[in-house]
């Protein structure tokens, strides 16, 4: 069998962590796993996607399709999958919290016609999932959540806090505005416990009343880092787009066995499991609190900890994908 995964870019979280990862597992099973990077001219895509005839599977990754590009490619795949991890049908940033200005009629009418124009929709999680089978009906619909390839990933096994101790985050510049949104929470912590915010990321970020360090974000020793951490947290506000998020960075904490705080926003609170792998707080005040819980409380910390990792093992790992791409493939 012959796929053909259409990339962004090879760069894009998206696209590493949904395609390039999972490839090589398939091609280990017997899938001939190609991979391409979809050209930004248009007469170059075109010419692309007419050649597409020779494979057995075409996955378009988080691409929404325009009218000329949607009739080349439906008419050369002979099977078309469409793969998304975010909600690319709203705008991504707004001033308020209002589902009416995230709307956005371009891109609602795109991710529309790639949904109606792909065989099968592959969505990372049920709140995106549910916005494909409005359009299209729940038969073409398979959730595939973002996974983890924990084979290399060291847990943490030390749950004494460090001096002073550590609170991570780790990010994209794009996603330091839930920082930000956090920021009132993590000021009250610091005025009862003295801590680092650590924070892997591509650009640095200033919040006045707590001691922040910046290091560099690097593909290469990215899980060196977070298991540096005492402490993860994934912030997000409650607003249309974070709810789509597919709760990646509380999945990269838990993997390195690190003990995490994590609003409770979509897929977030499917992850953290009541309690269980994460503590979710939505105030500032409930943020602040678990913070300090975890602070306290040694044998919280590593029971949290141990159990997150664990979940990833079961649910979250790369092999776990590559297994329901292989049934939806092969189906």
């Amino acid at each position: 069998m012959r796929v053909l995964f259409l990339i962004k870019s090879d760069y894009t979280p998206s696209s590493r962590i949904r395609v390039s990862d999972i490839c090589p597992l398939l091609r280990n099973s017997g899938i001939d796993a190609q991979i391409e990077i979809i050209p930004s001219g248009t007469w170059a895509r075109l010419r692309l996607f007419s050649k597409l005839s020779s494979y057995d599977a075409v996955v378009l990754q988080k691409r929404l399709l325009k009218f000329p590009d949607s009739l080349v490619l439906r008419k050369t795949a002979k099977r078309l999958i469409f793969d998304f991890d975010d909600a690319i049908y709203l705008k991504n940033a707004s001033p308020s919290l209002n589902l009416p200005d995230y709307r956005s009629f371009t891109r609602r009418r795109l991710f529309n016609r790639t949904v109606r124009k792909s065989d099968i929709i592959v969505a990372a999680n049920s709140i995106l999932s549910s916005e494909a089978e409005a359009v299209c009906g729940r038969g073409k619909i398979k959730i595939i959540p973002s996974t983890i390839d924990i084979s290399s990933i060291i847990a943490k096994d030390d749950y004494a806090l460090s001096s002073p101790p550590v609170i991570g985050w780790t990010g994209t510049k794009s996603t330091l505005r839930y920082l930000e949104f956090i920021a009132p929470a993590l000021c009250k912590t610091a005025k009862k416990h003295d801590f680092t915010l650590r924070v892997v990321a591509d650009e640095k970020i200033e919040i006045p009343g707590v001691r922040t360090e910046f290091l560099k974000w690097e593909l290469d020793n990215q899980y060196d880092r977070i298991r540096s951490f005492d402490i993860g947290i994934m912030p997000l506000s409650s607003d249309p787009f974070s709810e789509g998020k597919a709760a990646y960075k509380l999945l990269q904490y838990m993997a390195c066995a690190v003990p995490s705080v994590c609003s409770p926003v979509g897929m977030n609170l499917d992850v953290a499991e009541g309690g269980k792998c994460a503590l979710a707080a939505a105030s500032t005040d409930e943020f602040s609190d678990a913070l300090c819980k975890l602070f306290e409380d040694d044998s919280l910390r590593e029971k949290l900890g141990k159990n997150a990792r664990k979940s990833v093992e079961e649910k979250y790992s790369l092999e776990t994908a590559s297994s329901l791409w292989m049934d939806i493939l092969r189906s």
